[in-house]
């Protein structure tokens, strides 16, 4: 701890990896050339062992003492700036082997923070956790760049930055680096040979190898793997000969000798190139095919990468030589940009450090919720391109009209000091113009002289977004100055009036972003007309003391909420065709309701057919076809990460009503990846944002959006691939075993036997969690009333259906508590033969019995049978498995010549 050093880079410079040795290394080389002092940061509670990268460490590195994670703030003392290196340190699904400290939550905020070419792995996003976790770090370093492509969206959708895409370490240093490490090898190799460096072998890449070997003609190898799971790819290799656990320096050694590389590793392509051998790379699906995508679209050489290796033994084109020429040059000047780059964020004065102070200020500025989401509020104006803005001098909307004057190259500012008047002013302008203009105004009877030219506009039709600055709540009816009610100041004269939450963190910025997209939106949508958008602030003089560098707004926004209805033209309607022609994961999600008719299900077949799509429903979507699933079993069984690999979509359309209560598909998208975007289907084009990816509102019904889109879709056809993913899951998930009686028993042998063409009515609570379960006629129509999800009107909704259904069998499930609350639905009604009850008596709420409370249980010894009879039922009852399975079956029947009443009784 005497030492002291200019730079402490983290990353896995230890791991058993040769790729990620040699990167680590050359970042290393590159921070020290740059005249840096630079030590390499031990991970907290490191074990260190005599591996190979170890011995590599020892010999070219100076390494910082080892600390537990709670002590590795003491690290501040050993380094002035911090660097995130490279690989897949930011890969949510190798946590395990990371977390904070890859993200520095170590480092002071006095010190330098910066990421070099950091990549996420494989991924299409990042979930909400991890977004909720990792983002307030992230937005602490001074610089971030990332390795991949798709990365830079990664963090400017996911994280709300934007970052810089740099070459990866290994191309920051000149060849000759790695030849001076080679130089050090104890072994030499002569001759000619094929290196063959497979991290994942198997027999198709074996005998691929082979044939290569003998269409270049050189019958020679020298085989590496990975320097873990040995034993398994020793396995796998069979009887050729494997180099195990070499030193990095003879690792080398081989590749700058080797005549040709054959390999399915990323750094082991990249070490090809660097030596300019011909080679052949292996797409890697199983450590992330993404990142080679990324890494031979850079190069420009995507058609070399082999994605199906029987793609080999007829293509030529594998084996030409590769323009080294012109690689070269792409990879010397990314290397001047990255190191440019780098050099700029490593200075000691930047710009970005003036001093302490300034640092901790804008610090404590940006984490403040009223300026976050003022700051979300200009963004959007400026995002959906309204550029008049009326301001009124205030006390409450001096941080909002500070944040308007610093940003006056994106708004046109008019100052009107009198509030009746300038709202009449900002009238005037969107009358001309006929777009939306904002008003901004003070908090108090500010707001009130609002009102006149605000029932102008929304009489007259003129798209208005008033903005009102308020007190925090804990100040209203409490006398305190300038404070009146204003969320509803406007009743009766708004179009939409929203109060954005005075809460922090990622739901409630979600909120404001959501509900000011809707209200700037809502201003032209169904007629012109205002909108108010109420929003407090505590501290007025927040950020008083920064430049307005400090305000800038922010570079994007997500979600940028989009409508599109069926009155708009085909021009911009076929937007959202296209979108949809381009996405290769399509997830409809088929909410409430009745069965299609002819029309409607050809026109849904004919959508399903050409796009790219899968249609997840459930019992009450009453819809089968080749396209649909019922994947209630497997969502169950799967793990968020199984889902966000396999089964996420790129776009998810909901359509139709709601799904039955607790659908697992909700939460699976919910936590899931950042990147999916939700079209919802809505024939009044209102928000209905339910899984919180909200991107587009279609504002038609779902007749017109299947019948429209399939027409438009041309000449394409759904390949299938993700509608097999998602039937095969399905289909191979199990079905629950149960055999205890219970409510489970009662449903698994009713639901699979009810009659074709029967209507079945679910009670809502138990009697619909578990249905979903078993397996369902696809004739039997199913109705539950899903609206509330209230248990105070299913036995009176199935009774109106019965009115009117008198010619097929109709059945409710129910259980004992809704049913006795709804129980006066029965009586005084006509008893059509066709109708039948199956009520579950558990003797109570078994469905909230965990909570293990008597008053939420409802805990009661009451039979249904005394009432039910004198209602003119015939009355059955079951109280074993053996008397439920006798009498099932004439339950279900046309056998009896009156209305029956089953009532089940089960723990």
């Amino acid at each position: 701890m005497d030492e002291h050093y200019d730079v402490g880079i983290v990353g896995w410079w230890y791991n058993l990896n040769y790729g990620g040795t040699i990167t680590y290394y050359a970042l290393y080389r590159k921070i020290e050339e740059l005249g840096y002092s630079v030590c390499m940061i031990e991970r907290s509670n490191a074990n260190t062992n005599d591996e190979v990268p170890r011995v590599f460490a020892k010999n070219h590195y100076n390494i910082s003492p080892i600390y537990s994670y709670d002590d590795m703030y003491k690290l501040n003392d050993l380094c002035d700036c911090f660097i995130v290196g490279s690989d897949q340190l930011w890969n949510p699904y190798l946590m395990t082997w990371s977390g904070p400290e890859f993200f520095l939550h170590f480092a002071d905020n006095t010190k330098k923070k910066i990421a070099y070419s950091t990549s996420f792995g494989n991924i299409n996003g990042c979930e909400l956790s991890f977004i909720e976790k990792y983002k307030p770090l992230l937005e602490k370093f001074d610089g971030i760049s990332v390795r991949e492509d798709y990365a830079v969206e990664i963090c400017k959708r996911d994280f709300g930055l934007k970052v810089t895409q740099n070459c990866d370490p290994v191309f920051l240093v000149d060849r000759s680096e790695f030849e001076k490490v080679a130089d050090e090898s104890r072994k030499k190799y002569d001759g000619k040979y094929v290196l063959k460096f497979l991290l994942d072998p198997n027999e198709e890449k074996l005998q691929a190898s082979v044939f290569i070997q003998d269409k270049i003609d050189i019958d020679r190898y020298e085989n590496f793997t990975d320097l873990q799971f040995i034993e398994d790819n020793l396995l796998a290799f069979g009887e050729e000969k494997v180099n195990v656990k070499v030193p990095i320096e003879e690792f080398l050694e081989a590749y700058r000798k080797a005549d040709f590389v054959i390999t399915d590793s990323f750094h082991g392509t990249c070490l090809a190139i660097i030596f300019s051998k011909p080679f052949i790379t292996f797409s890697n699906y199983k450590r992330g095919n993404k990142r080679f995508e990324s890494l031979f679209n850079w190069l420009g050489i995507r058609n070399r990468l082999v994605e199906n290796i029987e793609d080999i033994y007829q293509n030529d084109d594998y084996f030409k030589l590769y323009n080294y020429s012109k690689i070269n040059d792409i990879i010397i000047n990314s290397r001047k940009k990255s190191e440019d780059w780098l050099r700029f964020y490593l200075l000691k004065e930047n710009g970005l450090h003036i001093n302490n102070k300034i640092k901790t200020q804008y610090e404590l500025l940006d984490e403040n919720p009223d300026f976050r989401k003022i700051r979300i509020l200009l963004t959007l104006l400026r995002d959906y391109h309204i550029k008049h803005v009326v301001l009124s001098p205030g006390g409450r909307d001096v941080p909002l009209v500070r944040m308007f004057e610093y940003n006056n190259d994106v708004f046109e500012i008019h100052s009107v000091t009198d509030e009746r008047s300038a709202a009449y002013y900002g009238l005037g302008i969107a009358t001309q113009l006929q777009e939306p203009v904002v008003c901004v105004c003070t908090s108090g009877t500010a707001v009130s002289n609002y009102l006149p030219a605000v029932t102008e506009a929304y009489f007259t039709g003129i798209p208005l977004i008033v903005v009102t600055a308020d007190r925090r709540e804990v100040y209203h009816g409490q006398g305190e100055d300038q404070t009146i009610p204003q969320e509803n100041v406007f009743h009766g004269v708004i179009k939409k009036s929203i109060t954005l939450p005075e809460s922090s963190g990622y739901m409630a910025e979600y909120q404001v972003r959501r509900d000011i997209s809707d209200c700037i939106l809502e201003t032209m949508h169904n007629g012109y007309g205002p909108t108010h958008i109420n929003i407090s602030i505590d501290n007025i003089t927040m950020g008083a003391q920064l430049g307005r560098e400090h305000w800038r707004l922010l570079p994007y926004i997500n979600p940028h909420i989009r409508r599109v209805s069926a009155s708009d033209t085909n021009e911009e309607r076929m937007k959202w065709v296209e979108e949809l022609k381009k996405s290769n994961r399509i997830l409809i999600v088929y909410g409430q309701n009745v069965k299609p008719n002819e029309k409607q299900l050809n026109a849904i077949n004919n959508f399903a057919e050409k796009y790219n799509c899968v249609i997840v429903t459930d019992f009450i979507s009453n819809l089968d076809c080749e396209y649909t699933v019922k994947p209630y079993n497997m969502l169950n069984e799967i793990d968020q990460r199984s889902f966000n690999e396999k089964l996420s979509p790129d776009i998810l359309i909901s359509v139709g009503g709601k799904s039955l209560m607790n659908d697992p598909l909700t939460f699976k998208i919910r936590n899931g990846l950042q990147g999916i975007r939700h079209w919802s289907v809505v024939p009044n084009g209102n928000f209905k944002d339910f899984y919180f990816r909200l991107t587009s509102v279609l504002e038609m019904s779902q007749d017109y959006f299947f019948e429209w889109f399939g027409q438009s879709a041309g000449d394409i056809k759904n390949k299938g691939e993700y509608l097999q993913v998602w039937k095969n899951m399905s289909e191979q998930a199990s079905f629950p075993v149960d055999d205890r009686y219970n409510a489970h028993f009662i449903q698994k042998n009713f639901i699979p036997i009810i009659p074709e063409n029967s209507l079945l009515h679910l009670g809502v609570g138990q009697s619909f969690f578990d249905s979903r379960r078993y397996k369902l006629k696809s004739s039997v129509s199913v109705y539950c009333n899903m609206g509330t999800n209230g248990i105070d009107g299913c036995t009176s909704t199935f009774m109106g259906q019965c009115a009117v259904e008198k010619d097929r069998l109709c059945f409710l499930l129910v259980g004992d508590l809704s049913f006795f609350y709804d129980m006066n639905s029965i009586w005084n009604k006509k008893l059509n033969k066709n109708i039948r009850i199956l009520m579950v008596n558990n003797n109570g709420t078994r469905l909230l019995s965990g909570h293990r409370l008597k008053n939420i249980s409802s805990v009661h010894n009451t039979s249904a049978r005394g009432w039910v009879e004198s209602t003119g039922f015939g009355y059955m009852e079951a109280h074993s498995k053996e008397e439920y399975l006798e009498k099932i079956r004439f339950f279900v029947s046309n056998e009896s010549d009156r209305a029956l009443f089953f009532e089940v009784f089960c723990n």
